[in-house]
Order: C-alpha cells, then structure tokens, then sequence
C-alpha cells in the first residue's frame, strides 16, 4: 500500500520517522557491542586481542563496507523488504554466533552476517528520511539518527548485563532476538506513490532526441529501431505510433519494434510486439544498465573527496571505540565501569546527533563547517586522551565529551549527500558512503591492535586515532575549496561551495 506524497513533512512522515529512530537505535545496539562483548571472548574463546579485534572490524566493516549492495538491494526491493531482510540477517547471524567456539565462525556470523543485516537497515534510514522530509529534512536526519546514540547509550550496560546472567553464548543469542524487532519497524516503510503519466512514441523524432534516449539505455526500444531513427532516407516512411491503453496492456510493458519485409528490404512495417517475446532481453538489458549507471556518482570529485574523510574519520573512530572498554581495565577500571563509558558517550550522542541537525537546519551554516569543526575537536580529544586517563572519573569526563563531538558526523552523511548528488542517485552514493566507512571501520581495531603489539604502549592506538580525525577534518575542508575551484557561480548551497 503506497501513501501519497502529501504526506511529505507531514502525517505519515512521523511514523516513518519512528520506524527509522527504531531501525538506527537496533543497529546502534549491534554496531557497539563487540567493544564489551570483546572482553568476554578474550575469557572465553581465545587470549589475543589482535585475532579478536578481526570480530568487531569485520561487523563494523560489513555495516558499512557493502553498503552499496545495500543501495543496490534497496533501490530494486524496496525499503520494506530491504529492512526486513536486514532484521532477519541480524537474527540468523547472532543465533548461529551464540553456538560458535572459534574465532573464525564469530567472524563470519557475529562479524558478517550480522554485520551485512545492519548495513541494511542503515541504509534504508537515510533513504525513506530524505523522502518523507523536504522542509525538515536536517532535523528529521537529526532525530532517526539519535536513535543510532540511544543504541550506543544503552549498549554497553545491557551487554554487560547479558553477560554476567547468561555468559558469551546466552547474551549473543538474546541479541539477536532484540534485532529481530528491526522486522517490525520494517513492516511501517510504505512506499511513496509515484506520478503516473502515459508515455507516447513518436517515430518521427529528431536524431537528437533518438540519440539521447539510446544513452540512456532505454530497454523498450530495439538496437534496429534506433538504427533507423538515425537514417534521413526512412524518415519519411514513419508515421506517429500512439498505442491506445486496454486492460490488456495496461499492466504489462510494450516493446517498440520495426521489421524489414522479406520481399522489399526498403518496406518497413512497425508493430507492437507482445510483452513475452523481448520480455527477458528487456530485463537483462535494464539490470545491466541500472547497475553501470549507478558509479556516475563517482564522477563528482567533490563526492569522492568526501569519502576519503569519511574513511579517515571511521578508521579513528573505530580503533578508538573498539579498544575503550579493554584500554579502561588497563587504566585501572573495574569491567562493569569500563561498559559504563559507552553510556557516558551514549548521552553525549544523543545530545550531538538532535543538535547537529538542528543546526544543520540553519541555512546560514554550511555542512561542512560543522563537519570541520566535529572531526577536528574530536582528534583532538583522542590525542590528548592518554594524558587524562587514569582515573575513572578523567574517563567518564572523556566518555562525555567523545560522545558530544565525534557522533554529530552522523547527523550530517544523510544532508551531506543529498547535497552533493541528485535525488535518483541518493540510494546508491548512500551505498558508497556506508563502503567507505566500511574500509575504515574494518582497517581501524586491527592496526590498533597491531601498534599496541609493536610498541607495547596502548596509548599510542589513541594517538593513532586522533591523528585520523584530525586528517578526516583537513579533508571535509577541501570539499568546499574544491567546489569553490571547480563550480562557477553564485548560488551556495549548504555544504559551503558554489554551484
């Protein structure tokens, strides 16, 4: 069942915006699990911490890192089906983790699996938001993206909980029915209607008009009728075909097609051919070009720059996050205070997240002032975080303002986008998006882990960190110098560049 477009900003827009509140705040859950959950594998699977930090970068990187299969999966299934799948990924992925003894399976099911389910549902949250809202659309980001705070609030303490009642294997298992609920705020995601209008064929067009159709790969007319909409001599010979609607075909696709008579290879007749005959070739030819038509986001230089901040901002962030809970005990900090510094981030999350996009809202500030300034106090918040450390309460300070600054970016992906491509190609540069924190969330806790290894001095992970986000700021930086070398005009649009 579609909802009309009057919906927009208004009326069914909340319910679908609760229904992607609930979808961030499940993947926040999953997504920040495996720092707590990191301890307990040490205890009870295997005492090394670079094979087990391979567990939350592959789920952190399959969140993200096949997120344009998920822009793919969403832009031909829908988002219904899409989240749906990914709440039921998350369940058969968890349910078969809490039954593995290695930290190989733990990799391909709490890692991959599980990890795959998240990317969906995160994919379809920054989708059906840009749809539903138009007016409010920076706040609405704000809120559904709050839930993903809510998620990292609530993480750690219930992780620990699960834990110490029901061991490595029970907490996995009820984790995984918890994310099944994702099935549920799935089923709330109807679909826009779309306008409807009648297309006519004309034969007798322009070799122009015939030209642009081809480039884009229109699959109901035939490489031989392209052909003769080229040819001067035949011009003549055309006549205007506009097929009457009937219940027959009102439901089905027609095929234009032109034939060459056996006897006058000069006579050409022109006919509407059956759905059934080109059916298939249509198809093939329709996947074949969506999906090479999709990597035109890759053209815009403003788009990939972007993309390497991103990436720089995931590789800090989740070699920092990953590594908190274990970095605490080192400090001195008891296990349960340790979980208890993902809630001190969660808050500041929170706050962040439902601030940033307010302030996104304000057409005086560009988007990527507030990226700048978000990933820049964020690196140097990490870098200063050895020096500060060593008590509890330094921590949970660190936990606070960690949370207020370096969660605010995820506020700002969804406006981001939108800004920097066209609406049609959203899903896809989404997908992009999500690869490349991919890359850097699954690089992040392994080469923490492996300077912890060489220098034996855990604090070098945080300065590694720091030097990340500081690097992702100088990057977001450039998007606005090179929009202003590359664009000519005077129109600004939010992300501080002319176009």
């Amino acid at each position: 069942m579609e909802v009309s477009k009057a919906n927009v900003d208004r009326g069914y827009a909340w319910v679908i915006l609760s229904a992607a509140f609930t979808l961030q705040f499940m993947a926040g859950i999953l997504a920040y699990s495996p720092g707590v959950m990191n301890i307990a594998v040490l205890e009870e699977i295997e005492n090394d911490l670079t094979k087990t930090s391979w567990i939350g970068s592959i789920n952190f990187g399959a969140c993200t890192l096949l997120g344009p299969v998920a822009g793919l999966i969403q832009s031909k299934a829908g988002s219904r089906i899409t989240a749906m799948v990914g709440g039921a990924l998350t369940l058969i992925g968890m349910t078969v983790a809490s039954f593995c003894k290695s930290i190989f399976g733990l990799v391909l099911t709490y890692g991959l699996v599980s990890g795959f389910g998240i990317c969906l549902a995160c994919n379809v949250v920054g989708v059906v938001t840009g749809q539903y809202f138009s007016k409010r659309q920076a706040t609405a980001f704000g809120v559904c993206i709050a839930g993903g705070g809510m998620g990292l609030f609530v993480a750690g303490p219930l992780v620990r909980y699960l834990l110490s009642q029901y061991n490595l294997s029970g907490a996995l298992l009820i984790l995984g029915a918890i994310e099944f609920h994702m099935c549920v705020a799935g089923v709330v995601l109807r679909p826009l209607k779309q306008s409807q209008s009648s297309t006519v064929v004309n034969i007798d067009q322009s070799v122009d008009d015939s030209t642009d159709k081809d480039q884009e790969c229109a699959p109901h007319i035939s490489r031989k009728a392209s052909h003769l909409l080229h040819s001067k001599s035949t011009e003549k010979k055309f006549a205007s075909i506009q097929p009457q609607p009937s219940e027959e075909n009102t439901h089905n696709d027609q095929t234009l097609e032109i034939s060459t008579s056996a006897d006058d290879p000069l006579s050409y007749h022109a006919f509407i051919s059956s759905p059934q005959e080109d059916t298939k070739k249509s198809r093939i030819k329709s996947n074949i070009c969506h999906v090479f038509s999709a990597f035109r986001v890759l053209k815009e230089i403003r788009f990939l720059i972007y993309n390497l901040s991103i990436m720089l901002w995931t590789l800090g962030e989740s070699a920092a996050v990953f590594h908190l809970p274990y970095y605490a005990q080192q400090k001195g900090s008891s296990p349960d205070q340790a979980a208890t510094l993902f809630t001190a981030m969660g808050v500041g999350s929170v706050f962040s997240r439902v601030v940033a996009g307010m302030m996104a809202s304000d057409s005086k500030i560009p988007y990527m002032v507030l990226q700048v300034g978000f990933t820049g106090i964020s690196g140097v918040l990490l870098m200063l975080f050895p020096l500060y450390s060593h008590t509890y309460n330094t921590q949970m300070v660190f936990g606070i303002l960690y949370g207020t600054y370096s969660q605010g970016m995820n506020t700002l992906i969804g406006p981001i986008v939108l800004d920097l491509v066209t609406l049609k190609d959203v899903p896809v540069a989404y997908g992009f998006v999500y690869y490349s924190m991919g890359v850097g969330y699954i690089l992040g806790p392994p080469v923490a882990s492996w300077i912890f290894r060489l220098s034996m001095v855990y604090d070098f992970t945080y300065v590694f960190a720091g030097t990340c986000l500081i690097f992702s700021s100088i990057s977001a930086a450039l998007v606005s110098v090179v929009g202003r070398k590359v664009m000519q005009g005077p129109i600004q649009t939010k992300t501080g560049m002319a176009s």
